[in-house]
């Protein structure tokens, strides 16, 4: 059963112009995320779409970034290099209340934008 849906975009200059700052990584980003981005090279596409990602669960949540701190939520890869969420804190402990059992999330992005869309669900 699908509990809640999130959708995000968001152009990726407005993330290139922060992510120099090591403030805005250390608030925005968790460490595994800041580890994958140095992996990246800190590509603004890829750091845009794990902004959008958080965004876009936040609002799947029926919340959005309230409540909690935008680290709560964590997009991680699996073996399949397919991004999932991984929800700490006060993020759990909404999704626990609403019976969430998952969120799915898909990230995409081109060129000037990156989208997220995430499905909060309960088995």
């Amino acid at each position: 059963m699908i509990i809640g849906v999130g959708v995000d975009i968001v152009q990726v200059d407005r993330i290139a112009k922060n992510i120099e700052k090591q403030k805005f990584i250390d608030k925005i980003y968790t460490d595994a995320e800041k580890e994958f981005l140095a992996r990246k090279k800190f590509s603004h596409q890829t750091a845009a779409g794990l902004f959008a990602a958080k965004e876009a669960v936040s609002k799947s949540l029926g919340t959005g970034i309230l409540g909690f701190n935008i680290t709560d939520i964590e997009i991680i890869k699996d073996e399949f290099n397919k991004p999932e969420i991984k929800l700490h804190n006060n993020a759990l402990k909404i999704a626990e209340n609403k019976g969430i059992d998952k969120i799915n999330i898909s990230i995409s992005h081109e060129n000037d934008y990156a989208i997220a869309f995430a499905v909060a669900e309960r088995y």
